[in-house]
């Protein structure tokens, strides 16, 4: 089990490291897109 577990952290962190950052998306007077509405009212 332990070694499972450690390639899958090995995995996930050349994913995170092969990756780029994209900018941040600013929507107008902070408005927030469907999905970000869902999450949110299910989280708080």
């Amino acid at each position: 089990m332990a070694q499972k577990a450690d390639f899958f952290s090995r995995l996930v962190n050349w994913f995170s490291t092969s990756g780029k950052d994209k900018p941040a998306i600013n929507k107008p007077e902070g408005s927030k897109d469907a999905f970000s509405k869902l999450m949110n009212s299910i989280s708080g």
